[in-house]
């Protein structure tokens, strides 16, 4: 199968994200002089704007594959809040329950980008405790799996991906017969058991299973491991630039990365998570899944900035077909 032709089989599936909401605000100006008050730059304010990021960035990432989405997620209620609502609202093919938490701040990381590509400074306002139980029963109030495709558990560890609502989530998602994949961190791999795909990236999977992947053989390796380690189906490995590699019940996978100019991997992990994700849902495992995700990510990392696959992008990957 061509790549323009898995890329028409996503188009309309149906996907549930939950997982660590943020707002990522961009400060843009131009530097041109040095403070006489400490020795830093001084940036000339431009103009500001606020996207959707975390687990909403994935939610984006489908949407922008053709996907239908829905992201639930907590905020505090707070003007942050309020913006990644509006964010949000403004993306095509993505909606969104954001839970309230009044004792809680909007996730927020502020980024200062200076003469267009340059970021000079980034500012995090974030919350890690877990979320109260009483978060945990608003979140799966109303929870139903029947009529989606695909179900994305994204966590940064800030807090929104207890233990209990994890579990209650696959289990919900196992009993409607749909695929989870997880984007988890070394901390919170162990909560994933019985999730089909948790993916890692080369630091991640070395803190996981305490030996650091040399190469894409390697990583394969490490990958078979941790699937029967961790409990779950399948674990793809992450090693940017040379592409990534899976290991699942029954078979393997092992994808070189396009050779590009990289100019921000922000946010990559995001676009790879979300097209394995969708093509898993729609093919199951399958070396042209991961060669899609590694063409996805190799688009997006040539954007300044947490960025999603543009028309562009994939035009050119249809090309390759």
């Amino acid at each position: 199968m061509g790549f323009g032709e898995m890329l028409d089989s996503l188009e309309g599936l149906r996907a549930v994200v939950l997982g660590d909401v943020m707002l990522d605000e961009y400060i843009v100006g131009s530097v041109d002089r040095i403070s006489p008050e400490a020795p830093v730059m001084v940036v000339r304010k431009k103009e500001s704007r606020w996207v959707p990021g975390g687990a909403a960035n994935v939610a984006k990432n489908i949407a922008a594959l053709g996907g239908e989405v829905e992201v639930i997620g907590v905020v505090g209620d707070d003007e942050g809040g309020a913006r990644l609502q509006e964010a949000i609202e403004k993306q095509g093919g993505l909606r969104s329950r954001l839970v309230v938490d009044g004792t809680r701040v909007t996730t927020r990381k502020t980024r200062v980008v200076a003469n267009h590509s340059h970021q000079v400074l980034r500012i995090d306002e974030e919350v890690n405790d877990s979320v109260s139980t009483d978060v945990v029963d608003r979140i799966l109030e109303g929870l139903d799996f029947s009529a989606v495709d695909l179900v994305v558990l994204s966590d940064y560890l800030k807090g929104m991906l207890t233990e209990g609502l994890v579990s209650r989530v696959i289990g919900l998602a196992r009993e409607a017969g749909k695929p989870v994949v997880v984007n988890a961190k070394p901390q919170s791999a162990g909560l994933f058991g019985g999730a089909d795909l948790v993916t890692l990236n080369r630091g991640e999977a070395a803190a996981v299973i305490g030996e650091r992947p040399r190469d894409l053989n390697h990583a394969k390796d490490i990958a078979e491991e941790l699937f029967v380690k961790l409990h779950v189906e399948g674990v793809l490995v992450t090693m940017g630039e040379s592409g990534m590699s899976a290991g699942w019940r029954g078979g393997s996978s092992v994808v070189r990365a396009p050779e590009v100019e990289a100019y921000d991997v922000a946010g990559a992990g995001d676009t790879v998570l979300a097209t394995v994700g969708m093509g898993l849902a729609r093919h199951g495992y399958c070396d042209q899944v991961f060669e899609l995700g590694a063409e996805m990510g190799a688009r997006v990392v040539q954007h300044i900035g947490v960025a999603v696959p543009t028309q562009r992008d994939l035009d050119s990957i249809r090309s390759l077909s």
